[in-house]
């Protein structure tokens, strides 16, 4: 199966840990979803926007390690989805609480993974001062 991440998941040394049986494919542009922030990352349907993430081919076992990681079915839910020939999934947050900010640590954790796949920071910039002007 194909996984979009698009938060701390693209950091190559936190996917390796999580899931070592996970292979990175590319960097990926999510076309109509626009990244936001809770306490967590996160994707929101916005037909006008897009996110940067990567995609990687993941295995059953890396899959169930996502779930609790991403503490699905209860913080985040899973979306399917097809954009350029790849089907995917990637976690959608159930509620997205705008009143928690993420932790420094966090955030570069999420830099570290748009350094990792060579991503420009601007969008996570532009999510982070959207979010909560900083």
């Amino acid at each position: 199966m194909k996984y979009f991440a698009y938060g701390a998941n693209m950091a190559l040394s936190s996917m390796m840990s999580r899931c070592p049986l996970a292979t990175p494919i590319q960097k990926f542009t999510l076309r109509g979803w626009r990244l936001d922030f809770g306490h967590h990352a996160t994707i929101v349907r916005d037909p006008d926007a897009v996110c940067d993430g990567a995609l990687w081919e993941i295995t059953d076992m890396c899959e169930d390690n996502l779930d609790m990681f991403e503490g699905y079915p209860t913080y985040y839910e899973k979306v399917y989805l097809e954009q350029d020939g790849f089907k995917f999934m990637a976690y959608e947050m159930n509620d997205l609480d705008t009143s928690a900010y993420p932790s420094s640590s966090y955030i570069d954790c999420l830099r570290e993974g748009y350094d990792d796949w060579k991503l420009d920071h601007k969008l996570l910039d532009n999510a982070l001062n959207y979010a909560y002007v900083i």
